[in-house]
């Protein structure tokens, strides 16, 4: 038997025959080369815990129904709209149209009503004093954080008329003003603004899509060029462009922006086209989509549109993620940082919805809160602890499982009758074993007293259709020898097989051991 690793994440092209790899809620891992069997092992995304739901001694894995009053007495529901953590710790969040303190124990306070009705991502920052926040409107707001009182935005001058997205450099609170190529400043450490403090992105005509501060310089993203811009401590307006160092690609999707370290990503469009995902590392542009992934968003293009796309990171055990949500497209997609080669490094994630469906995940904005990876629900504005050791979705009181699945490898080759490796070379191949290098015997038994099962299936086509799932055991609590094997699996001369799993438990998975021969014809 050979073995059949698992090597990056999805990568379903154009044509399937090319390759017809799925990977949904399951990212992999880079092992230590040398000292491990396989290059890398794929795990389960993690669970959603909605945080509140925690009983008296603050355990979130607690059983959710008994605890469920204790979460939504203080969770209006209502869009999520997005988080916030403030530079003294404290964390902010909008639910429809309320702003609300997320207290340590996570109940919510409102601290006021947002006044224009808005279904947008909102932004925030602070400059340790005051945080200011806005929806895209023309309306801005601010919250003392001495006193968490709430106040609509006032600007004497004028010069605020509605942002897209806040951010702070040296003090200065920046944001674009929507609908045009202009962008102001307040003075330092302030959220007065000075008249004199705006400027405009004119390298290339159109709007500032989006800004955002990295590395202590500013980029303005345009619709279709954009800018560098830095602290050069001007007397009258202190900002300055970097000379030589425009960005030949602009911004689709104004809340597709997010920031990790040094990096920046989001979904771009130039000149030539849209629909690929840039991430800026200092002076760099550089190109992390695939053409897997671009194929998915260039259908969402003609069909449902993609300037709705949202995007947020996190870290969570070293792997850094950019997560990118499409709303009208129903997808979410998944850079790992840490795997780094576009190819190999993104997945999907979703939400399994009541009926069995795949929907898109529920996570819309993260932030590090209290010590914890928090995500915001989509259309509930529940938030949850991203826990890497919680194996189900609770999702507006009901428990459900993740659904896990894995598309291997097209298999061209396999023994000869001389026993050596051949490549088929569009000859047929008989499948007589396939053996699944997964984690067993850490799941629990469900209420009827069965292990936990793992199902294959397989296409002779190339990727183009799959024969229903054949279950097998993953083995009794404490059972880490059970070997989910498959026997006689047909002969094709182009097959692939898909690994799927829901389970209440630990799984890895590494890969699969297969037994193929190649026929003389």
């Amino acid at each position: 038997m050979a073995r059949l690793p698992l090597i990056g994440g999805a990568y379903s092209a154009r044509w399937v025959g090319a390759n017809a790899q799925r990977a949904i809620n399951l990212y992999p891992e880079n092992n230590p080369k040398g000292i491990s069997p396989v290059p890398m092992t794929h795990y389960q995304r993690p669970g959603l815990v909605p945080l509140g739901a925690q009983n008296s001694a603050g355990d979130f894995n607690s059983d959710f129904n008994s605890d469920f009053s204790l979460y939504v007495s203080n969770v209006p529901i209502g869009q999520g709209r997005g988080m916030y953590t403030a530079s003294n710790g404290v964390g902010y969040c909008v639910i429809g149209q309320g702003l609300y303190l997320i207290k340590s124990n996570w109940a919510l306070q409102l601290l006021g009503t947002l006044l224009v009705t808005s279904t947008s991502m909102v932004s925030m920052i602070d400059n340790g004093t005051t945080l200011m926040l806005v929806d895209g409107s023309t309306v801005g707001y601010t919250v003392t954080l001495a006193t968490n009182a709430f106040a609509v935005y006032t600007d004497s001058t004028g010069t605020f008329t509605g942002s897209t997205r806040l951010d702070i450099i040296d003090g200065f609170i920046i944001g674009n003003l929507v609908g045009t190529n202009a962008f102001f400043s307040t003075l330092n450490n302030v959220t007065t603004i000075d008249p004199t403090y705006v400027a405009a992105k004119n390298n290339y005509p159109g709007d500032i899509v989006t800004l955002g501060v990295t590395r202590r310089q500013i980029l303005l993203l345009g619709n279709f060029k954009s800018e560098i811009w830095y602290d050069a401590g001007n007397v009258g307006f202190p900002f300055a462009e970097l000379p030589g160092a425009s960005i030949e690609h602009g911004c689709t999707a104004a809340y597709s922006w997010a920031t990790e370290d040094v990096n920046t990503y989001w979904l771009g469009q130039d000149l030539q086209g849209a629909g690929i995902v840039f991430k800026q590392t200092g002076y760099t542009t550089m190109r992390v989509s695939n053409h897997a992934l671009e194929n998915a968003i260039l259908s969402m293009i003609k069909t449902v549109g993609i300037s709705d796309a949202i995007g947020y990171t996190y870290q969570q055990g070293g792997h850094v993620f950019y997560g990118l949500t499409f709303p009208a497209g129903n997808q979410t997609w998944v850079y790992d940082a840490s795997i780094g080669d576009p190819n190999l490094a993104w997945h999907q994630r979703c939400w399994t919805d009541q009926n069995g469906n795949l929907q898109r995940d529920r996570i819309v904005s993260t932030v590090n809160l209290y010590g914890l990876n928090v995500g915001q629900d989509w259309q509930y504005g529940t938030l949850y602890m991203l826990d890497r050791d919680t194996y189900t979705d609770t999702v507006n009181g009901t428990l459900g499982n993740i659904s896990c699945i894995r598309t291997f490898p097209h298999i061209l080759a396999g023994a000869n009758p001389n026993g050596q490796l051949q490549e088929a070379e569009g000859k047929r191949v008989k499948f007589n074993n396939f053996v699944a290098d997964i984690e067993v015997g850490d799941v629990p038994l469900d209420a009827n007293g069965a292990a936990g099962q793992v199902f294959l299936r397989v296409s002779l086509d190339r990727g183009k259709s799959f024969g229903e799932p054949i279950p097998m055991s993953l083995g009794t609590p404490g059972q880490y020898l059970t070997e989910p094997k498959w026997q006689v699996l047909g002969i094709g001369r182009d097959v692939v097989f898909e690994l799927s799993y829901s389970a209440v438990g630990s799984v890895a998975l590494n890969g699969a051991w297969v037994d193929v021969h190649v026929l003389n014809s």
